[in-house]
């Protein structure tokens, strides 16, 4: 793999990478191979940090810094003016946008996390772009960023993600290689606004399951 085709911003020490799925943004340490943070650096031959991580099989705009001090920088503007924009693929058929407020964080009784009383807050809002007779097609903005939020939230009203192999029952899980979850668009002002177009695996699967995919989420951009 050449890391640098997945490049799509480079700029004062930004470096925003659409993350192929089945790589994590790092590793365990800084020679792990299997990682983008390893990628980069070795293509840009200088060190590189991660601003946030995406989960190994999610794909899409993951940020990533040259010098140290703007890890900080980065995540705060994130956290304060930054606008997060998923693209979902779930099983059955979501009828209306909505908006989930549920904390989300580690359930002692199920050994894994979930929605609990006492979680951390999270708000996920979700638009319906297509529906077919067993799946939909989401936009999921996120306001809070939570380990597997939408994974989470999704699941709590009944339509987990296709390929999810931890949260979805084994026959939505079956349905596709890997958790149906990109990560299309982040903007962060006033440094960048990009999108990252849905990978060829995503646009199958949403064909296969009758879900017409909007033309711009097929086109990568700023």
């Amino acid at each position: 793999m050449n890391i640098r085709d997945h490049i799509l911003f480079e700029k004062d020490g930004i470096l925003v990478l659409d993350k192929p799925a089945g790589l994590p943004s790092t590793g365990r340490n800084l020679e792990d191979p299997n990682c983008a943070q390893f990628l980069l650096m070795q293509a840009t031959r200088r060190r590189v940090w991660a601003v946030h991580q995406l989960d190994a099989q999610t794909s899409g705009v993951n940020v990533f810094v040259r010098r140290k001090g703007l890890v900080d920088t980065l995540s705060l503007a994130m956290r304060q003016r930054g606008e997060k924009r998923y693209v979902a693929v779930c099983a059955g058929v979501l009828s209306a946008d909505q908006i989930i407020e549920e904390p989300v964080g580690w359930d002692e009784e199920r050994r894994a996390h979930g929605v609990v009383q006492g979680g951390q807050a999270a708000k996920s809002e979700v638009h319906v772009l297509a529906t077919s007779s067993s799946a939909s097609l989401l936009e999921v903005r996120i306001f809070t960023g939570r380990s597997h939020q939408i994974r989470l939230h999704l699941t709590h009203i009944g339509h987990p993600l296709l390929g999810d192999a931890r949260y979805a029952p084994p026959e939505v899980a079956q349905r596709h290689a890997r958790t149906a979850l990109h990560a299309a668009s982040l903007e962060v002002p006033p440094y960048f606004a990009l999108r990252a177009p849905l990978p060829d695996d995503l646009c199958r699967l949403a064909e296969r399951e009758g879900l017409a995919v909007p033309d711009y989420l097929r086109r990568c951009g700023a």
